[in-house]
């Protein structure tokens, strides 16, 4: 092979590796440019048929995730809309990681319509619907749970309120030890950057935990 054919393939093979190696970095070490796509296991006709069949997992209120029923002990370290913020992460009152691996709840009844781990800063993640009887502006609620050291549901499990469900993580080490909690009145959007000046879809968790106490 010519010399000069050898160089050129050889420059091209070595920009070919830089530039996947820039959009791999770029793509898993940057979540504010991410919106994570769900791996829905319901849509709204099959929540539907279940919460038909399973009249007792209709929610009859709701309760914190952590301390439960009351939050005692933690306490909300960013608020929903500071910087934009689209959900509210809670930590232990003992500061540091002195919360790593506490337990966290479901903060209703429902069917957790996804749990699993995703990438770029979220961690291990569990998506939970609820039906909220009588309500036809927000016939389904979802929470979201996230940066979890540990699952313990899997997709398609039935959960009742104050249930565990996982346990407070760093998101693989990338955060200081933290849950970070959505409530959403929009079922199986994307899981977003977390952080948006577009609040659709999303509600403030501690004002509608508050004005749905059991």
């Amino acid at each position: 092979m010519n010399v000069n054919y050898y160089i050129i393939f050889l420059i091209l093979g070595i920009l070919s590796l830089s530039l996947s190696s820039f959009y791999q970095y770029d793509h898993c070490n940057h979540s504010e440019k991410l919106s994570v796509e769900p791996k829905t296991n319901f849509n709204t006709q099959q929540l539907d048929s279940i919460f038909y069949m399973n009249p007792d997992l209709v929610s009859d209120g709701f309760d914190f995730p952590v301390g439960k029923p009351n939050a005692s002990n933690y306490y909300v370290a960013s608020r929903f809309g500071e910087r934009n913020h689209l959900g509210e992460d809670w930590n232990g009152k003992g500061g540091g990681n002195s919360d790593l691996g506490d337990p966290v709840y479901a903060v209703a009844d429902g069917v957790i319509n996804f749990s699993q781990e995703v990438c770029c800063g979220w961690g291990n993640v569990i998506r939970l619907v609820h039906k909220i009887e009588g309500d036809p502006e927000k016939k389904y609620i979802e929470s979201v749970y996230a940066h979890l050291q540990r699952i313990d549901i899997s997709a398609g499990q039935k959960v009742r309120r104050g249930d565990l469900i996982g346990t407070i993580g760093t998101a693989n080490g990338t955060y200081k030890a933290h849950l970070h909690l959505e409530i959403r009145d929009f079922i199986n959007m994307a899981l977003g950057p977390g952080y948006s000046q577009d609040h659709f879809g999303y509600l403030d968790p501690s004002t509608f935990i508050h004005a749905n106490r059991p």
